[in-house]
Formats: structure tokens, sequence, C-alpha cells
């Protein structure tokens, strides 16, 4: 905090932009946390139940940044870290750095048995379902089989709830889902709420992020009520009572700062005469349906697009969406798609964040607003407060952009687990543990 004085005798405190942006994820974590709590409360939830008075051990699979340890400190709430696993060098060494997990591995399907666990999540792959993957294979692809795995810790394990995360391109495939957990025994074992949550949607914040959330609670532990009606009243809460975000640009940094660099991928373009590339003909073919002011307009925007590293097809991407548009004040572009298909949002609004998109950011009304968003920066719009993380030496901007692409959002995993750690009887679940003990001792 940096103390001023504005007049004789008075002070003020003004935060620096990062310890605005600390204060912001701290209190829409503590918000998550009172919301659900009061709508638990409404429902006449059982006395006992209450995640403050729990000892929590978690647990994850596919952690990717560990989302669910910055979830569990954005809500306050302590625990201890199992154990984790990741396909991916840079995430393990990412989660050891923050996080130290008593147990850390790559495969998890070669993962041992790590002892017992309050609460596990896992984002298993996505890409077998993704629709925006044109040659995916669904339940052929082997990464499918880290699903398997995950419900496997689930039925053995027996953990107090869990938390699974995937696109909502795997909705087209319930039937399967269904039988796979119904395969495992979890049917009767565990209460499974399948809820749709986006970030932009639900919490307000500027990035889509629309997934998936399986939401599981042990039924003998679970609390007597209409959990799904629960559900809903206490996401209808979040969404009418969540206050606005900052704005867009508090979530920049500065442009000196050693996590802004531009990142060239400009390809080779052959030199033969006469050649054409694909994406020029269809430039060409799209510019016919815009009006001709508004291409004017747009091409303003080759500059500047040069100078951030942009390659000739993305800049004409980004000027014939903007134009396709009418020219809105405010646009941000994913500029690593085609034109056409170009991921795009106005008004603050950021397109889903990919490992390989190139996000850029303008406001026309405000000249050399131009910019290339960095990879630090895709982090905070997932929500990771880079002020309370340890990037570990050797990270580039590549390695932080694909941990940003793969990671879940940190607020709406607080509130996935807050609302599958609120749908616990805390007390029924210390005693069912004490009891296991008991019995093992005589044993």
């Amino acid at each position: 905090m940096v103390l001023t004085r504005q007049r004789k005798g008075t002070t003020s405190w003004h935060l620096q932009p990062e310890r605005i942006l600390t204060r912001h994820f701290e209190q829409r974590g503590t918000f998550i946390k009172k919301l659900v709590l009061e709508r638990a409360k409404k429902a006449g939830f059982d006395a006992g139940n209450g995640p403050d008075a729990a000892t929590h051990v978690l647990a994850s699979d596919c952690s990717g940044l560990g989302s669910d340890c910055m979830a569990m400190k954005r809500l306050g709430l302590t625990c201890s870290h199992l154990f984790a696993s990741d396909v991916s060098v840079k995430s393990r060494r990412f989660i050891n750095a923050n996080f130290s997990p008593k147990h850390l591995v790559a495969n998890a399907l070669k993962r041992l048995d790590c002892g017992s666990m309050t609460g596990y999540s896992c984002g298993f792959p996505c890409q077998p379902f993704s629709r925006l993957n044109g040659r995916r294979k669904a339940w052929a692809d082997k990464r499918t089989k880290l699903f398997d795995v995950a419900l496997k810790t689930i039925s053995t394990k027996e953990p107090a709830w869990a938390v699974l995360e995937n696109v909502k391109g795997l909705a087209k495939y319930y039937p399967q889902v269904r039988a796979k957990i119904r395969a495992q025994g979890l049917t009767k074992k565990y209460v499974t709420l399948v809820v749709p949550m986006c970030p932009r949607d639900l919490l307000k914040e500027h990035a889509r992020r629309p997934r998936l959330y399986f939401l599981m609670v042990r039924r003998d532990v679970a609390v007597k009520a209409d959990l799904v009606h629960f559900v809903r009243l206490a996401l209808s809460d979040i969404c009418k009572s969540m206050p606005k975000p900052l704005a867009l640009e508090s979530y920049w940094l500065s442009k000196t700062g050693p996590s802004v660099s531009k990142t060239r991928h400009q390809k080779a373009v052959k030199k033969n005469e006469g050649f054409q590339p694909k994406w020029v003909k269809r430039h060409a073919k799209l510019k016919k349906n815009i009006r001709s002011d508004h291409i004017m307009k747009a091409k303003l925007l080759a500059a500047p697009s040069a100078d951030l590293g942009l390659t000739p097809r993305e800049s004409g991407a980004l000027q014939i969406e903007w134009a396709r548009r009418g020219c809105p004040n405010t646009f941000v572009a994913d500029v690593s798609q085609n034109a056409g298909r170009v991921p795009w949002g106005i008004s603050g609004e950021v397109p889903t964040l990919s490992c390989s998109g190139k996000i850029v950011s303008f406001d026309s009304s405000t000249p050399n607003t131009l910019k290339l968003v960095s990879a630090a920066e895709k982090l905070q719009l997932q929500g990771v407060d880079l002020s309370r993380v340890t990037i570990p030496k050797g990270m580039t901007e590549l390695d932080m952009a694909k941990l940003a692409g793969n990671a879940m959002h940190v607020d709406i995993m607080a509130l996935a687990m807050m609302l599958a750690m609120t749908m616990v009887n805390w007390n029924k679940y210390k005693l069912g543990s004490r009891m296991r003990t008991d019995k093992t001792d005589k044993h």
C-alpha cells in the first residue's frame, strides 16, 4: 500500500495496481463463501454442516495449475495437499513450487495408493469431447482413461466430496458417462449433480469459460435435503448478487514488466510467383459482405498489428472481425483462428482462453491501445493472483500460456468446491471416520 496526503491533516490509502487485484480476488472468494452458506442456512441444512470446522485433505489428478489449492486458500479454508498428478513437466514444477504435495506423479494411470482424502478433484482431458476439435474421437481416445481413473479413485478412497470438470461437449455423451459411473458403483455411493457454469455468466468475470462440473457427495454423509434445489437457488443468488469485477485494464501488467513479451509465430510464406495462401481468398470473400467504411476504418489496425508481431493472416482476421461487428469501441479477439471463426468479445468480454490462442485487445476510442495479451495476463484472467504464486525459473512465455489454457478458473472452482463441501454434514463425516479408525485398530 502507498500512503499519500491529499489535504493538510488528512490521509487516504491508495492500493498499488497489483494489490488492487489481490484484494479483488480475496473479496470475491469471501463473497462466494458467504452467499453459499447463507443459502444453506435458508434451506435448513443440518447444524453440523460447515466446511470451516473440518480438516481438509485434498487430492487431485490432471491438476494443471493447482486451481483447487488456490480455491481453498481463496475460501479461507486450510488443507493439506495429499497428491497431484499431471503429464506436463511445467505443471508439475508449478505445483511443486507453490503447493508442495506429499506425492507428485506424472502419470495418474500408474499412481499408487497414497492414503485417504477428504476431497478430490480432476479436470480430465477435454480434447476427446471438445467441439473445437474436428478430429475428436470421444471414448476411442486413450486420454479418456483418465476419467476411469478418477471414478475408480473416488470409488476406492471414498472422499466426502469430489469435483470433476470438462467441456460442455461432454453432454453429448451423457449415456456413456452414466454407464461408467454406474459400473464403478458410484450411483449407490454418491449423489452426483452435473452443473454447467461459466465465470462470465455466473460471476460477471471478463473471461468466458463454459464448463460442466460434476459435484459428487457421499450419500452416507450428505445433508438430508433437496440438493438440486439448493444448488439452483445458490447459483441464482450468486448470479444476482455478485458485484461487477474491476475494469479489464486492471488485469493488464505494465508494458515494461518482465512478463509482457511479444510472441512472434511468423510462418514462412512461399515465394513462388502467383502463389496465394487460402486465407487470402477467404478474406477477400468475407470483405464483400462488409460495409466499405468499416473496411477502411479497420485498415488503420494494419501497422499496429505488425508491431505486435501478428502475421498478415492474423492481422487481416482481426480487421475483418472488427469490421463485421460494426467497429465497436472495445474489442477482444483470438486471432489464432481463421477469419469467420475468430472468437471475440466486446464490453470487456474475453473469449475462452486456449493453449495456442493469441488474444488481442484494444479500445478504439483511445490511441495506441492495441495490445497482445501476455501469458501472465491470461493467468490473471483465469483468477490466478500472480502476487501470491511463485513462477519457477526457466518458465517461458509459451509454457505459461499453456498453463493458462489448461487451467480451471480459480473462482469457479472455488464455487464448485464450496457447493460440494456445503452439502456434506461434517459431524456425520467425523463420526464415520472415527468409527472406521476404531474398527481398523481392533482388527
